[in-house]
């Protein structure tokens, strides 16, 4: 009969106490605005975070501190470097309508120009801002051809979704910069 209590209790405090998790996604936030018609097969190769941020649950800072918070209730819905990827291929590809831009999966695909991306900075500080600082590298046929950097600091307005909403704004400006590069070369 003990054991029926014990597992009784254990049921009710895991049903009843839990808080529900909340699953944020960053999406393509390119305008209409096209760059070029020119036609390019352009692979998004190799995204890189830092491994502070690189984690299923949303990271943020504390103001005024180094400090980092891990939010065990609000997380990402994929990983965050395969995130990156899709929506920057996606918001590349909106800028050169004419061109074929897709993460690359397959290392037997084959794309006249491929891009990496370290991102430096992918922070976030509750009620205050969202900084976003990234390395980009062109390659054209294996060899490199451009580099840029793209860095932002924005006021961040609405909690997690505001985070994801301001992240996905950033990819899109770094997209932008890498679709005027692509048109140059």
């Amino acid at each position: 009969m003990k054991k029926y209590i014990i597992f009784g209790l254990l049921l009710l405090s895991s049903c009843g106490f839990s808080a529900q998790s909340k699953f944020y996604r960053l999406e393509s936030s390119a305008s209409d605005a096209v760059i070029s018609s020119r036609r390019m097969n352009v692979g998004v190769e190799e995204v890189t975070v830092p491994q502070y941020v690189d984690r299923p649950q949303i990271v943020v800072m504390e103001a005024q501190s180094n400090e980092l918070k891990v939010s065990e209730f609000h997380r990402w819905a994929e990983p965050l470097s395969s995130a990156i990827r899709r929506v920057l291929a996606d918001d590349i590809s909106l800028y050169l309508p004419n061109s074929l831009v897709k993460p690359q999966t397959y290392a037997s695909e084959s794309f006249n120009y491929t891009i990496n991306v370290e991102i430096n900075k992918f922070d976030a500080v509750l009620g205050q801002n969202v900084i976003f600082d990234a390395w980009w590298t062109i390659f054209k046929n294996g060899k490199v051809v451009a580099r840029g950097r793209t860095k932002q600091e924005n006021k961040l307005q609405n909690g997690y979704d505001g985070i994801a909403a301001e992240q996905s704004r950033m990819i899109n400006i770094m997209a932008q910069q890498i679709a005027q590069k692509l048109t140059k070369l």
